[in-house]
Formats: structure tokens, sequence, C-alpha cells
């Protein structure tokens, strides 16, 4: 039992390692195809917590961090690192997959990170592959039962018991959904998925979904030194997919969507949360339009009203 002061006083403090994205003792995945860059961009949010920098324009709450790589050794990431340009103090801790290749075991693991967390007093551990950890020899990554009784406990455990928030890099399979059970995505507090698009040219789709946080898309670039950073220019000419949008607009005049229901209605061929970026980086381009949108969020999405008035053109 805890009086209303205690309960506020502990509401003061930093309570996450990504401000909005990452709380503190949470277990979170990072998920999509190989060559992707989930890979970079864990390296990226590595350097931003070690040193205390800004990571895709969220706070940090800076900690020493442990990196666990059960594929790359300590000579591919410090390539990476060269290549990504990036500075790391030395609050940044790495262990690498053995050279025998054998699997990484979570319990052999348990007691660096004890080490990390006790010593260094570490608060974030990533460990890339979340697959290429051992268990034991009979949880299979497709069994429901296997992933919330057996596997993801032990992790949960871990941030419980040393006061860590652990982030589990993975893979997407074919279908663009986690790689394994569906039981991995609903018992992480959030998760993370990049993806390749084709209306997206070179650029990556970025999603996150978490319990505690407001869902989040962003569309990311991956500049020449390896580095992601967000899209935010207003694209000067409207895409297809928001010239048919405007289109309906005109004729409607007034109505009010969810961006799932707007892109089914109108049968876009495009992700609904690809749709929602454009049309919140395009809200200046359609207003000029004669196209106003406004948006409010009720308890369980976010609502946008459109109002069509053409607009006054000035001889």
């Amino acid at each position: 039992m805890k009086t209303i002061n205690e309960i506020l006083n502990n509401c003061t403090k930093k309570d996450f390692i990504v401000d909005s994205l990452m709380k503190s003792n949470g277990l979170y995945c990072l998920v999509a195809r190989p060559k992707v860059g989930k890979s970079l961009l864990a390296l990226q949010l590595a350097h931003a917590i070690a040193t205390g920098t800004i990571f895709l324009g969220f706070k940090v709450n800076p900690s020493p961090v442990l990196y666990i790589s059960t594929e790359m050794d300590s000579s591919q990431i410090a390539d990476r690192i060269k290549k990504m340009i990036l500075e790391f103090n030395n609050n940044f801790y790495l262990i690498e997959q053995e050279s025998d290749k054998k699997k990484l075991n979570l319990d052999d693991l348990e007691e660096k990170i004890s080490e990390f967390a006790n010593i260094n007093q570490g608060k974030f551990v990533i460990i890339d592959m979340f697959n290429g950890v051992y268990i034991n020899d009979k949880f299979d990554l497709y069994n429901y039962q296997d992933m919330t009784q057996i596997v993801l406990p032990k992790y949960r455990k871990l941030c419980s018991k040393y006061g860590i928030t652990i982030l589990l890099l993975h893979h997407l399979n074919k279908t663009n959904t986690t790689l394994g059970s569906t039981a991995i995505d609903g018992a992480v507090d959030g998760i993370m998925t990049l993806k390749l698009d084709n209306n997206l040219k070179d650029k990556i789709y970025f999603n996150y979904q978490s319990r505690d946080y407001e869902s989040r898309d962003f569309i990311l670039k991956r500049k020449e030194n390896l580095i992601f950073e967000e899209v935010n220019e207003e694209i000067e000419e409207l895409s297809n997919e928001l010239k048919i949008f405007l289109n309906y607009a005109i004729k409607k005049k007034e109505f009010s969507f969810t961006i799932s229901e707007i892109t089914s209605t109108l049968g876009l061929m495009i992700q609904p949360s690809v749709f929602g970026k454009l049309l919140n980086n395009n809200l200046i381009t359609l207003e000029k339009e004669g196209l106003h949108i406004t948006k409010k969020r009720t308890s369980n999405e976010r609502v946008y009203i459109a109002r069509y008035e053409e607009p006054i053109i000035n001889y």
C-alpha cells in the first residue's frame, strides 16, 4: 500500500529509456526482413542511449548499453560503427557469438547481464537476434504456449530482476508479419517494425505499436553513412493516393474518417499507416487545394474531419 505522495513522487522520476517509445524495465521487439536495416537502427539506438543524444527526435534516458550479437562478430560490428561514423564512449559493451558457432545460452548470459546491471549500472540490453539465443531444446518459435509460458517470461523476468529494458531483434516472415507465434507481438510491451514499401521508393516504413504509448508511424530514409532519419518534408506534388482522396473530398464536401476506413473506402493499394503519414505531411498542400482537415482523438482512435471549400483564386 502506498500513499498518494509516494505515487506522485514516483511519477516524477524518469521511467523511460526512450521517451514515448520505451519504458524502463520493459520488453520490446524490433522486427524486419533481412537486409532492411534492423541491426543498423539498433546500433543507432544504442549510440543514442549510451551518449545521451536524441534518437529519431525522441529524448533518451542515458545509460550504459549491452549489445549481445548472435550473428556478427566484433570486427563486423566495429566496421558498421565506423561506416555510421558513430563515436561511442565507454558506456557501450559487447558480447559476441563465440567462434564454435554454438548458440549463446540465456542462462549463461544472465551472469553477464547481472554484472552489467549491478557493476556497470546498465539499464538497456539489445539482443541481436532473438532466435539466436538458446533457451532449451524443446521450445518452438511457432508454439503459442512456448512463447507465452517459457521463452518470453524468461526475458520478462530478467527485466524485472535487474531493472533493465531489453530490445529483441527478430525477423518478419514472407507475409511481413512477425516470424513465429502471434504471441510474440502480444507478449512484449511494444513492437517496432521496419518495412520496405514499393510506394516509398528508397524510403523505409517504420511502425510502432505499444500498450503504454501512442502508436506511431514514420517514414525513414537511410543516409550515405547508414544513419536513419525521419522524412518530414512536404511533397510539393500530391501522390496518386492523395489525388484520389482529394477528388473524393470534393464530391463529399464534409465528412469524418479514420485512416483505416478511408484507405479501405477508396481502395488504396497502400498500407493505412503509410497513407496516414502522407496525409499528415501534406495538410498544408491540401489546404491550398481547398481541403481543410482537423483531427480529434477518441478513446480508441484518431478521427479526422475533412471539409472542402473551393479555393479562392486571386487574379
